[in-house]
């Protein structure tokens, strides 16, 4: 038996192909990072890795996390069709009320297509609000959402119109969400709509965007008109870039903005804010980063006792690139909340990150 079995595994080798190919008519890129953060903060900060608000108590917290790690694929067939899907685990399992669980889960963050038809692109999936401006560049995965920097992502159907190289013009139909969680969007009686106009000169560029909305309570009938005038601008100098943006809006939950305060039918609670960065980059692999940023809603009508009515966010951080690969930095950021009706309240924070790029 033992005879013929060397001569069966050989001639059944013989036949099974070495290798099987994969073939597609698309080009898929992969990328992502591996990414662990170390976070110190010497009082209590609100939202465990993203730390949105000073919440007072003294509690010197330390927490380590690598659930920011990331990855994605570009997909694309010629120079007309596109897509992407990304990816991070963030998410938190969501009960069958909708309330954010306790369980992390991976999280979409962007899954969209794109064509190409003349000087037009068309996308409809998940991705970026038309609105948002350039992210800014910190370690903390909130970006200045609720200090300062009006952002968020929402499946949504958008033209973009190119009819000059240095010129867009972006229209965009848009479920609302607040909901970072997941992508199936905040309960709402009316899809949002979104513009922006944004110009180049040069190296240097300056966008105008604007929304719109019905915001709808998940619990209630009430509705709450939602708007927003967003300008943002980034200009390259040598070796530094000056980048930032300034807003004022009702509403502003959806866009991370208004520190969570919605206003129903007279109660609207009206907001500004927006942020100013430096970024210093002396070699390829190394660069410097310094940012302020502000949200303001106004207090006479932010309705409940120890909700924030003000929350600014200073920082700045230090990132070097190691063997073509390894990102690695100290961010320290400075946070100070004032909430209605009781004293203010700030914190400092320390975080260390290690990413692997990929």
């Amino acid at each position: 038996m033992k005879k013929l079995l060397l001569p069966a595994l050989l001639m059944l080798a013989a036949l099974t192909p070495a290798s099987a190919e994969v073939t597609s008519k698309f080009k898929l890129d992969i990328y992502g990072f591996v990414k662990t953060d170390f976070i110190y903060a010497d009082h209590g900060t609100g939202t465990n890795e993203y730390r949105t608000y000073a919440t007072g108590p003294a509690d010197k917290a330390f927490r380590a996390s690598a659930r920011g790690s990331r990855f994605g694929f570009n997909i694309s067939s010629g120079a007309y069709v596109s897509g992407k899907i990304e990816a991070d685990f963030l998410g938190l399992t969501d009960s069958i009320g909708g309330t954010a669980g306790t369980t992390a889960d991976v999280r979409l963050r962007h899954a969209y297509v794109a064509f190409k038809t003349g000087k037009t692109e068309i996308l409809a999936g998940q991705t970026f609000y038309p609105i948002t401006a350039d992210i800014p560049e910190t370690y903390n995965d909130y970006f200045l959402g609720q200090s300062g920097a009006l952002w968020s992502r929402a499946p949504q159907l958008r033209a973009t119109y190119i009819p000059v190289k240095t010129l867009k013009l972006i229209a965009a139909v848009v479920r609302p969400t607040a909901k970072l969680t997941d992508a199936e969007g905040t309960h709402s009686g009316l899809p949002g709509v979104q513009g922006k106009i944004e110009k180049e000169f040069g190296k240097a560029r300056i966008s105008l965007a604007g929304a719109a909305g019905v915001w709808k309570s998940t619990y209630t009938t009430h509705t709450a008109d939602v708007d927003a005038v967003v300008a943002g601008f980034n200009v390259p100098l040598a070796r530094f870039t000056v980048y930032g943006e300034a807003w004022t809006g009702r509403n502003l939950t959806d866009f991370l903005g208004g520190l969570g305060n919605t206003g129903y039918g007279t109660n609207t609670v009206p907001s500004k804010g927006g942020y100013l960065a430096l970024k210093f980059k002396p070699t390829d692999t190394l660069w410097f980063n310094v940012i302020y940023g502000v949200d303001d809603p106004k207090n006479s009508k932010v309705l409940t006792t120890g909700k924030p009515t003000r929350n600014s966010t200073a920082l700045a951080n230090a990132s070097v690139l190691l063997n073509g690969c390894v990102e690695t930095g100290v961010e320290i950021s400075s946070l100070n909340t004032e909430y209605k009706g009781s004293s203010d309240k700030s914190a400092i924070t320390y975080q260390f990150t290690v990413k692997l790029l990929f």
